[in-house]
């Protein structure tokens, strides 16, 4: 049901645009389509997950708090998508509200790291919940940095919910099962529509609210779960959130511009222009998504290893710190 609503939903948003103009893309140098397309494709991924979750009265976990807060910064960003007036700082201030209300509500906190001297501090309750919310605004802003392609952003949230429902499994933990699974068939109702051809965009709304929530349940499951590592999480998530710092410190040591300036120099625009050749393809969409799935099947060095050592801290940190080297070599060969 959750699949058939989200599709639906990217349907009426897709006929909605062309019909009306509305909510679409605008043409410029970092965009690698041809045609301006709706970018509110996250309208209906939240709106599936959040309906589905709602529909479930039974859960504990996401209520109508929760829900509100959700809509209420959908509604916030969403501004952005329709008219791309929202400063940076004003869409970070909006995601740090957002995460520190998530972690209020669900009374989350990353509160033990196995490590004495960052656990010294974690102990704190006030500490941790500002780590907490740190960790998921760089979350949220890493989904958003990567979606740059067709399937790049929703293929790696389908890959990472599909290792959490696996874990949540067989950790029998049926709440962030069904919450996966949920979000899961959210995400495949549009990417569907989205991958290859990029009829329909997620948009920042989207990507915001994909990384915001599959942060949290990855949280949730280390937090519920004595045997499963926080550094399972940064294991998951390296890439996004790589990308993000990495991109970060390019801009203020090397291009010495403002680290919140946009560019096409993030590996997934340097894969594009220097290991896809479009002109092997029919048609630029085929092009614009096989870079995806390269970017992707990166992405899993890191991922898949998480899933093996779930609960091996050292093996998780080194994963990490493995595919940031994998990551920093690759640009630099293509920089």
């Amino acid at each position: 049901m959750t699949l058939f609503i989200s599709f639906i939903l990217s349907l009426f948003l897709i006929f909605f645009h062309k019909k009306y103009k509305f909510g679409g893309d605008i043409i410029n140098s970092r965009k690698v389509h041809n045609f301006p397309t709706s970018r509110l494709g996250g309208i209906a991924v939240a709106s599936s997950f959040l309906i589905s979750i709602f529909l479930e009265s039974k859960l504990n976990l996401f209520g109508v708090y929760l829900d509100l807060i959700l809509l209420f910064f959908l509604i916030f960003v969403l501004i952005e998508d329709l008219k791309g007036i929202l400063k940076p700082l004003f869409r970070l201030l909006a995601i740090i509200v957002c995460s520190f209300l998530l972690v209020l509500e669900l009374d989350l906190s990353i509160s033990k790291l196995g490590v004495p001297i960052l656990d010294f501090f974690l102990e704190n309750l006030t500490v941790s919940i500002l780590f907490t919310t740190i960790s998921l605004s760089l979350l949220a802003n890493g989904f958003n940095l990567i979606d740059g392609f067709n399937g790049l952003t929703s293929g790696f949230s389908i890959v990472v919910l599909t290792i959490l429902m696996m874990v949540a499994n067989e950790v029998s933990d049926p709440e962030i099962y069904f919450l996966s699974h949920t979000l899961l068939m959210s995400v495949l109702g549009f990417f569907i529509l989205n991958f290859p051809f990029g009829k329909i965009f997620l948009g920042d709304a989207g990507a915001y609210f994909l990384g915001l929530i599959t942060g949290v349940l990855a949280l949730l499951l280390a937090q519920r779960t004595e045997t499963i590592s926080y550094w399972f999480v940064l294991a998951l998530f390296i890439y996004p959130v790589y990308e993000l710092v990495f991109s970060m410190i390019r801009r203020k040591l090397y291009e010495k511009t403002k680290t919140s300036q946009a560019d096409d120099l993030h590996l997934h625009h340097l894969i594009y222009k220097e290991v896809v050749k479009c002109s092997y393809f029919p048609r630029k969409e085929f092009c614009n998504s096989a870079t995806s799935i390269i970017i992707v099947a990166i992405a899993c060095f890191s991922i898949l290893p998480a899933y093996i050592w779930v609960d091996n801290p050292v093996a998780l940190f080194s994963i990490s710190i493995i595919f940031m080297a994998i990551y920093t070599s690759i640009f630099l060969k293509l920089r």
